[in-house]
């Protein structure tokens, strides 16, 4: 819900590091499919009426998820559980498997699924399916698809889109007039499903040139010339980079490990090629705002839990008296901010599980936070306090720098982020920390949550306030918790696994050869 509008900061860095790929494109060959699909269609259909093109797309997108349901269906029985048989990350792949069930004899006709005004249950709900949903504004961002003036329907760039649409195709084989004309009429049968399979997101072909375009998509050196671009290819390189270093292939490795420069362990990562530690401090940035929000929406919390303790409410002020009491005393009771962070000695390696003040230990609990169920205590709410000053401590005199390499989280001051909460804390380091408190949690956390409220009331009309004010006093409304932001980086993993780029623990041999290369 980002109650405070803070996550909006992390948002935008990881999009500025991360272009072309989304939380929701989950497949690589869903960028080869998309392409070939939007080329054939302007070579044997040109209708430019959205309908048709809309008609075009959701049949095609409701066949493919039909020959992902067949193949992962006659595969259950050898599989360790059945969602371990489906290929994972096709659209509507959960219609598809109760459709191939009660397969008829002869063909399948799911041309009604395919309609939205069949009354029929669909393949997805959305009108131009994972297409409009997902994976049409991310084509067009890498230079694989564009839209012309005199109309609304996407064709392939003459360079990269239509080369990958031709390589895709012949990747394919037999399987694309097939594709074409079973997802025109909208009827199938098993033995055409089956011809099918080759275009599944894990048959790319090692050797293939389809796959070598998607390594040029994405890790290719001329994409240097291009900021969005080499901000991707640097990403890439560096999940590459973990997963050769940290012997792990997962989103939360991949962020700790470009935050704290350390693996779990404590070794150091071994040195980066300038380009690359510029991208490493960026994404380091971007997880320092991550925890920051998760410390201010943990306050957030413990002072919604305090104000659920009085069924009728109370006064702010009163709210923020029982707040900040007993926050001070759960902290120790120390003079000023300034006193407290001077008390806090940093762990050299932020990803130690082991070491009480390293951010990753201090964000497991804070994160516990997050049950709505759950009643926070003081002491919880304190080790956000002492996340915030591990943040301050470690980030505090890269604010100018950080302000300056990733102006798109400085140049809105009314926007809180990294740069502007640091200095905010800067500036009332020496004021008694019990004032202190009180004012982050008042104007910082409780006030800013009433002031995005309101813009998202008159902007969106959505009402998203957690507390309503009556006659001076504050009640409860409902509750939200901390909640980490998304950076895009299992997608990348995934793509670069469909690829053959990466294994489940390593860099492939393919990989490596990348990684060598300049």
């Amino acid at each position: 819900m980002d109650p405070l509008g803070m996550q909006t900061t992390s948002i935008a860095l990881y999009q500025q590091l991360m272009p072309g790929i989304g939380n929701v494109t989950l497949r690589m060959r869903y960028y080869g499919l998309y392409t070939w699909l939007s080329h054939s269609y302007a070579k044997h259909t040109g209708d430019v009426s959205p309908n048709a093109w809309r008609g075009y797309l959701r049949r095609a997108e409701a066949l493919y998820a039909l020959v992902t349901a067949l193949e992962g269906g006659e595969k259950v029985a050898a599989a360790s559980t059945a969602d371990a048989a489906y290929e994972l990350g096709v659209a509507g792949v959960t219609w598809a498997i109760g459709a191939v069930a009660t397969f008829p004899d002869g063909e399948l006709d799911f041309s009604k699924n395919c309609d939205l005004d069949s009354g029929a249950p669909q393949y997805l709900a959305q009108r131009f399916g994972a297409f409009g949903a997902a994976y049409g504004a991310q084509l067009v961002e890498v230079g694989l698809l564009q839209y012309l003036e005199k109309h609304s329907i996407p064709v392939p760039t003459p360079d990269s889109g239509d080369t990958l649409a031709l390589a895709f195709e012949a990747a394919i084989g037999d399987a694309a007039p097939l594709f074409l004309s079973v997802a025109a009429k909208a009827r199938v049968t098993k033995s055409e499903l089956r011809t099918l399979q080759k275009m599944l997101p894990s048959r790319i072909d090692h050797a293939g040139e389809e796959r070598r375009l998607y390594e040029e998509l994405l890790l290719g050196a001329s994409l240097k010339v291009s900021p969005k671009a080499n901000a991707r290819r640097l990403s890439l390189r560096l999940v590459l980079r973990v997963a050769q270093a940290v012997g792990r292939v997962d989103a939360n490795a991949v962020r700790w490990a470009l935050y704290s420069s350390h693996d779990a362990a404590g070794a150091s990562l071994p040195p980066l090629p300038a380009d690359e530690s510029a991208q490493r401090d960026a994404w380091g940035a971007y997880q320092a705002n991550d925890l920051l929000h998760v410390c201010y929406e943990a306050l957030l919390k413990y002072s919604l839990d305090v104000l659920g303790l009085a069924p009728n409410g109370m006064p702010m002020d009163r709210l923020m008296g029982r707040v900040v009491t007993a926050l001070h005393a759960a902290l120790g009771g120390h003079e000023t901010w300034e006193k407290l962070v001077a008390s806090i000695d940093l762990s050299e390696n932020a990803w130690s599980a082991s070491q009480v003040v390293s951010e990753f230990a201090l964000h497991k609990a804070v994160l516990k936070m997050a049950d709505p169920l759950a009643v926070t205590t003081s002491t919880s709410a304190a080790g956000a306090v002492r996340l915030l000053a591990v943040l301050y401590k470690r980030y505090g005199s890269l604010v100018p720098q950080v302000a300056a390499q990733l102006p798109v989280i400085a140049e809105k001051t009314h926007i809180q982020s990294i740069v502007t909460e640091l200095t905010y804390l800067s500036q009332n380091a020496t004021i008694p920390l019990a004032d202190f408190l009180g004012q982050l949690v008042k104007r910082r956390v409780m006030e800013r949550h009433l002031w995005v409220a309101i813009h998202k009331f008159r902007g969106q009309g959505d009402y998203t306030f957690l507390i309503e004010d009556d006659e001076g006093r504050v009640r409860l409304r409902r509750k939200d918790g901390p909640a980490l932001t998304n950076p895009r980086l299992a997608s990348a993993i995934t793509f670069l696994q469909d690829i053959h780029l990466l294994s489940p623990t390593a860099p492939t041999s393919a990989g490596l050869k990348v990684l060598e290369a300049a």
